[in-house]
């Protein structure tokens, strides 16, 4: 079946454009947690329709009955797994003070509903209070599907909250700027971290986010850094297909899957299936690793980054889009820095962030400096100003502090009403 792998992997590979990439396009998902004054999860599904009544242009999207997504051609407003946390989409712009702006722009509207209900709207990765719970779970069919396959850990998507940016790639640099991205997730953690706090505990992890979406069919590495870079396109499906199928689509309805993907392929006689591509598309949707090449719009997906605190709400995106456009930058002075051992080495490191924030030792000394170095450098050559957009990176390395590590003291110093009040400031 390695010929119909091939298929895909070639098929894969042409859905990005050819030549160079130009001046990058960036969008974003952001992921927010919405509670009540006491740190209890909110139902956010109440917000849409005062978000719809304040914007008559915003379209509804439903699911059998339930509305689940206003949409205009500004911006996205969608339920997430968890009842608690809505998501908010804006793309693409051209540079990211025009993204920053298109996000400003959407979520200022979803701040005064909330707060006409009296509601917060948190600058944080993970709901703190409320605790997974099948009751929690949106209930949309592919959810439940979901948890049928996977199981528990399928339920703390209904509690966690990114800050994902989309940065557009070109087809000779899919494999490679994947490789490097993946490969530079703790950095981001170590950086981006913001959920120590769940069920009202500190948890023991600055990214409690990273940690628990990691028990996620960890032997495979399904969420998260891979086990190594790939080779090609080729190579990349074919780790994909490995992987468990968990869901089918067939007449409309989402449906358990079976076995791997690999084995799917074959089942259905080949790549040139009718089914054959569709199928692959769902079944890599529902794989989370920390950096994964979008193929239905070209982009490459950074996911690792908690959602960041609301007055420097850019912070991942500005890192993100750096390492994207400086990724060739970035390797060459990984391969000077590390060498033959920066996968293990990073790999290592990435587990001591997701624990430790910025109080773990990174793998050398001047290693997040020079990859900020580099990623401004990228950023700057793009000829729109936006290197300064890694100021408050560079204030967190500085202080040798995340906002993880803040939202920990916040806890500390006042319980769950100080880290609400803390993680809700803008």
């Amino acid at each position: 079946m390695s010929g119909g792998l091939d298929t895909l992997g070639d098929r894969f590979e042409a859905c990005f454009k050819a030549g160079a990439p130009g001046l990058r396009t960036l969008g974003r998902e952001a992921e927010f947690p919405v509670v009540h004054a006491d740190g209890t999860a909110a139902d956010v599904s109440a917000l849409l329709p005062l978000l719809a009544a304040r914007d008559p242009s915003l379209v509804a999207k439903r699911e059998g009955d339930m509305l689940v997504a206003l949409k205009n051609e500004r911006v996205e407003y969608t339920l997430e797994v968890g009842r608690g946390t809505l998501e908010v989409v804006v793309g693409p712009a051209q540079d990211l003070h025009e993204l920053q702006g298109r996000h400003d722009e959407a979520r200022g509207p979803l701040l005064a509903a909330a707060a006409d209900l009296g509601l917060h709207v948190l600058g944080y990765g993970i709901q703190p209070l409320t605790p997974a719970s099948p009751g929690f779970m949106t209930p949309k069919d592919r959810y439940g599907v979901l948890l049928e396959t996977i199981g528990a850990p399928w339920l703390w998507f209904t509690l966690t909250a990114s800050d994902q940016v989309h940065v557009s790639i070109a087809r000779d640099e899919l494999v490679g700027a994947t490789n490097l991205c993946n490969l530079l997730a703790p950095v981001t953690v170590a950086l981006c971290a913001n959920s120590p706090v769940f069920d009202g505990v500190d948890c023991g992890a600055a990214s409690a986010r990273e940690h628990q979406m990691g028990e996620i069919l960890a032997d495979t590495y399904r969420h998260g850094m891979p086990g190594g870079p790939d080779a090609d396109a080729r190579a990349l499906v074919a780790r994909l297909a490995s992987q468990e199928l968990l869901v089918l689509r067939r007449g409309g309805q989402i449906q358990p899957g079976h076995g791997t993907f690999a084995a799917h392929l074959e089942a259905l006689g080949g790549a040139d299936a009718p089914d054959a591509w569709s199928d692959f598309l769902l079944h890599e949707h529902y794989i989370w690793n920390s950096a994964r090449p979008r193929s239905a719009i070209g982009t490459l997906e950074m996911r690792a980054a908690c959602q960041q605190p609301l007055h420097e709400s850019g912070a991942a995106a500005a890192l993100g889009a750096g390492m994207v456009c400086a990724w060739r930058e970035l390797q060459a002075f990984i391969d000077d820095e590390l060498g033959d051992t920066a996968w293990p080495a990073m790999r290592s490191w990435h587990t001591q962030a997701i624990a430790h924030g910025l109080a773990a030792e990174a793998p050398s000394p001047h290693l997040i400096a020079g990859i900020l170095d580099r990623c401004e450098a990228g950023l700057e050559a793009r000829g729109r100003d936006e290197g300064r957009l890694l100021a408050p990176l560079r204030a967190r390395l500085a202080a040798g502090r995340n906002p993880a590590q803040e939202a920990l003291a916040a806890h500390e110093a006042g319980g769950i009403a100080a880290l609400v009040a803390h993680t809700a400031r803008t």
